[in-house]
């Protein structure tokens, strides 16, 4: 009878010990908090203060003069007309709108217009404005039909959808642009 009488009382012992090392564990690592984070990362109990994470107030504003515009849009247009998809060099040399541009910028706004964050199926592809805007409306019919849209573009993923789906759709692929 004294082993079920004693049973409560070592199990209330065992919770307070635990407790205690509990209570031990939080202190030290409020008092390695304190020591080793940066100011204004701990509170003065040593508790993580979130908003030290939170991004501060930043803003970029570029100067009018820098943001990307009709003008440079117009330009792109035409320098894949002339030049052709990853001539990028050329537009940039040829176009006053584009001179202030890396050729990676040009890039990602062809990639942009033509809808698809991959331009390695159109690498040396001409074309005016209306076959520039078909292939965008065209990439955007793949990337709904195969859950590959991400931020208005068609990107590829490592499943192999888009091939799939070209494959399985070989009328599609045939509008693609460097299967003319």
């Amino acid at each position: 009878m004294s082993i079920a009488a004693d049973a409560p009382q070592q199990h209330a012992a065992h919770q307070q010990h635990s407790q205690q090392q509990l209570n031990a564990r939080l202190e030290w690592v409020r008092d390695m908090r304190g020591r080793f984070s940066p100011e204004g990362m701990c509170g003065l109990d040593g508790e993580v203060n979130q908003d030290y994470f939170k991004p501060k107030a930043i803003v970029i504003r570029l100067k009018d003069d820098e943001k990307w515009g009709p003008a440079q849009k117009e330009a792109l247009y035409k320098g894949l007309e002339k030049y052709g998809v990853g001539k990028w060099k050329d537009m940039i040399q040829n176009s006053p709108e584009l001179a202030r541009y890396k050729d990676t910028d040009i890039r990602v706004h062809a990639g942009r217009l033509l809808g698809t964050q991959s331009l390695a199926r159109h690498v040396g592809w001409k074309g005016n404005r209306a076959a520039v805007d078909a292939q965008r409306e065209l990439h955007l019919k793949i990337a709904a039909a195969t859950s590959c849209l991400k931020n208005g573009v068609l990107v590829e993923n490592d499943d192999g959808s888009v091939a799939r789906y070209l494959e399985e759709h070989p009328e599609d692929a045939a509008r693609i642009a460097s299967r003319r």
